[in-house]
């Protein structure tokens, strides 16, 4: 089984989906502009990731587990890399393969995360390819060792395909949407770059450098 990166090199990456969603700003900043910067919550991510980002097949009993599996979807135009996807033989009579695709975090989960929305695009993606039903997937969580698991319900499916619909025409637009601060912007890698308490509807010079004395 190959795992070699498909050749869709315009497609959005699935990873931006939740970038997306916590902030649509923030995706602006990486996708548009070009800006990173990295904090303790990223270099502690990309860390965590060492192991499932090399390619690599593992067979174990009649599961085989499959790292850094490039996947793609055409009709909503994305592309990625899962993590792990777990092969398991299904109850039919030709025994075909079913992927249960696990994504790795790295430490437990925060209210404004959106892990599942990616998730789900690494099974649709999955779907697509395989032309099989991935009816449910994970969220593996590195710091805990705790697996957390999800279904892809209609829900979710729809919130995943609205929102890379969303994310393709945020970059259409090719313009960066204004700050607004929100208690999880503390937590963002781009928080001095981007500045947000600077450009709230009463924010003045003097209250911005007043905030950043009192913090």
């Amino acid at each position: 089984m190959t795992t070699s990166r498909p050749p869709e090199d315009n497609y959005l990456p699935i990873s931006f989906l939740n970038d997306f969603l916590f902030c649509e700003r923030r995706a602006a900043l990486h996708l548009l502009e070009g800006i990173w910067k990295d904090n303790q919550y990223t270099v502690e991510g990309a860390f965590a990731h060492r192991n499932v980002d090399v390619e690599g097949s593992r067979k174990r009993g009649d599961k085989r587990n499959v790292t850094g599996m490039w996947v793609v979807s055409h009709r909503m135009g994305l592309i990625g890399r899962c993590d792990r996807v777990e092969f398991v033989s299904s109850d039919s009579p030709e025994g075909v393969l079913v992927p249960y695709p696990v994504d790795f975090k790295r430490g437990k989960k925060r209210r404004w995360d959106n892990d599942e929305v990616q998730l789900c695009a690494q099974a649709m993606c999955l779907e697509e390819m395989l032309e099989v039903q991935v009816a449910k997937g994970a969220i593996f969580h590195i710091k805990s060792q705790h697996r957390q698991e999800v279904n892809f319900d209609l829900e979710l499916r729809s919130k995943t395909e609205d929102a890379a619909v969303r994310l393709a025409e945020l970059l259409a637009q090719g313009q960066t949407p204004l700050a607004k601060y929100h208690a999880k912007c503390r937590g963002c890698s781009l928080f001095e770059w981007c500045m947000p308490k600077s450009l709230r509807p009463r924010a003045t010079a003097k209250r911005y450098l007043q905030s950043l004395i009192d913090e």
